[in-house]
């Protein structure tokens, strides 16, 4: 059996799947019981100095059919005060003495918001903390309007450090034009890694009926955090620039639902991942999935090790003018594969070269039409059309 123990900053955990601050972490028997499973870690959900009262309704799930394709959240932090999440603590050290318990804080410009609370919670099993600046739906410079400001970042990246010896995360926002420069100056100020990312900003959607936001509480509405599989792309381009940046160490979160998305996550320069959506979605029993699909990824892959996987992708990122502009690849359709269902032409004939025809309930491709964008490949449903080089 190969070990799926990763390290980050110093600290052991027993596999890279790690619960994100959130619904799933809101309180300490509910992370007692994901560590029963076997989850590797938990950030527990972001503390502040005083409880933070929750809308009723705040999630709103987006589906397609019966599947779920995102989330989009008006959660705030805890409501659950500072005393009672020492007991909290206290109550998953009693179980779980050495599992890594990350702590999630938020404050805003003043040092008191992130020192209390460190000081608070330090004598309580904490193995790490999280700095949250990057929650979208907090008002004020707090959240998201705070990790958007290097200086304000740097800032309260020294005030977490000046009061505690544990290792400091911080949580940066996708809601901005180049993530680069904030992990830089996490860096600089001595953070000891980085969380990429929090949920990016936006509306679920309206209801056409009653012209009210989704999710609405009483009629009304706000912008939220758009989480899910549809963040992944984002998320994961962030992880590639800041892996590339800085030498810290990196949680990948955002968009995470199987072991293959966190290999992705690995092979860019993650050394964990953070879950939160799914779990919201299929419970924390999803933890036996991944760990015994990454442990036959590692065998089969003939790799000895998490850290053996880690940033195997990075070289193969350029830029897009060193791409080979002179290949020949073409579509290619399997007949046997083929169902006749006719969605490959419709794609080519609206965002393609009208290279495919049908013929005998078939789709062939034109060859002498065929541009080679590999629209039809990601449209068909049965996988029978493929990119190769014409004979």
């Amino acid at each position: 059996m190969i070990p799926l123990t990763t390290n980050l900053a110093g600290i052991e955990f027993p596999n890279p799947f790690i619960l994100a601050s959130g619904p799933p972490s809101a309180n300490g028997t509910m992370i007692k019981k994901a560590f029963d499973k076997g989850w590797g870690g938990a950030v527990i959900k972001t503390v502040a100095l005083e409880p933070t009262p929750l809308a009723k309704p705040r999630v709103h799930i987006l589906s397609k059919g019966r599947q779920q394709t995102g989330m989009v959240n008006i959660e705030l932090l805890t409501d659950i005060s500072i005393d009672q999440w020492k007991r909290e603590l206290d109550y998953i050290r009693s179980h779980h003495p050495d599992r890594p318990i990350i702590v999630s804080i938020m404050g805003g410009g003043n040092p008191d918001d992130w020192q209390l609370a460190i000081h608070a919670l330090e004598g309580h099993g904490v193995t790490a903390y999280e700095l949250n600046v990057s929650c979208p739906n907090i008002s004020g410079k707090k959240g998201a309007q705070l990790g958007q400001d290097p200086d304000s970042v740097a800032m309260v990246t020294r005030w977490a450090k000046e009061v505690t010896k544990l290792p400091v995360f911080v949580k940066l926002t996708p809601n901005v034009t180049d993530i680069v420069p904030l992990a830089k100056i996490v860096a600089d100020a001595g953070g000891d890694g980085i969380t990429a990312t929090n949920t990016l900003s936006g509306l679920a959607g309206i209801d056409v009926e009653t012209f009210s936001p989704l999710p609405s509480v009483e009629g009304v509405g706000s912008l939220g955090g758009y989480s899910g599989h549809g963040l992944k792309p984002v998320s994961l381009r962030c992880v590639v620039n800041i892996a590339r940046a800085v030498d810290i160490p990196i949680f990948g979160c955002g968009g995470v639902e199987t072991w293959q998305d966190a290999v992705e996550y690995l092979l860019v320069g993650a050394s964990a991942v953070q879950l939160c959506s799914a779990v919201m979605w299929r419970g924390t029993d999803l933890i036996e999935q991944l760990t015994s699909g990454l442990e036959r990824y590692l065998e089969d892959h003939q790799f000895d090790s998490i850290a053996a996987l880690c940033r195997k992708a990075l070289p193969k990122l350029v830029n897009y003018s060193e791409l080979d502009f002179t290949n020949r690849l073409k579509a290619v359709i399997d007949p046997a594969k083929c169902n006749g269902c006719g969605l490959c032409i419709k794609a080519c004939d609206g965002g393609g070269y009208q290279a495919i025809n049908m013929n005998d309930l078939r789709g062939v491709i034109l060859d002498e039409r065929c541009d080679g964008c590999g629209l039809c490949v990601g449209i068909c449903p049965t996988r029978a059309i493929v990119m190769s080089v014409p004979v």
